[in-house]
C-alpha cells in the first residue's frame, strides 16, 4: 500500500499559516517601501529635469553654442522620461501592495479559523496533504 502524495507546494513550516501571513506582510512592506522610493526618485528626477531646462534657457540667453544648449535640453527630456518610468513603477508597486493586502486578508479569512482550531487542540494534526484524495 502506497503513501498519499504530498500536497503540491507543501514544504512544512515554510508554508504554514503563520509563515504565509508573515510572507504576505513582508511583501506588503516591500511594496510600500518601493512606492516610497519610487516617489522620491520621481520627485528628484522632476527637479533635475526642471534644473536642466533652466540651465538650457540660461545658456541660450547667454549665447552659448546651440549644440550645448540642445544637449542640455536633451538631458532635461531624459530626466522627464525617467519621471514617467518612476510613475509606472509606482503604479505597479501600488498594485502589488493592494494584491498582497487582498491575498493576506483572503488567506486569514479562509484559514484563520482552521489555524485557531488546530492550535487550540492538543491533538497532533495530520501532515499537509494527508486528507487529499488520490
Amino acid at each position: 500500500m502506497g503513501h498519499p502524495a504530498p500536497a503540491i507546494g507543501a514544504d512544512g513550516a515554510n508554508n504554514g499559516y503563520i509563515a504565509l501571513v508573515t510572507k504576505f506582510t513582508a511583501l506588503q512592506k516591500a511594496a510600500a517601501g518601493l512606492m516610497e522610493e519610487a516617489e522620491l526618485v520621481a520627485q528628484r528626477m522632476r527637479r533635475n529635469a526642471d534644473a536642466a531646462v533652466t540651465v538650457a534657457d540660461l545658456c541660450a540667453s547667454a549665447d552659448v553654442d546651440p549644440t550645448h544648449v540642445a544637449a542640455l535640453a536633451d538631458i532635461g527630456e531624459a530626466f522627464g522620461r525617467t519621471v514617467g518610468g518612476c510613475k509606472q513603477l509606482l503604479a505597479a508597486a501600488d498594485l502589488m501592495h493592494q494584491a498582497a493586502s487582498h491575498l493576506k486578508t483572503q488567506h486569514q479569512a479562509e484559514y484563520g479559523g482552521i489555524h485557531a482550531a488546530a492550535t487550540a487542540s492538543r491533538a497532533r494534526q495530520a501532515r499537509p496533504g494527508f486528507y487529499q484524495l488520490p
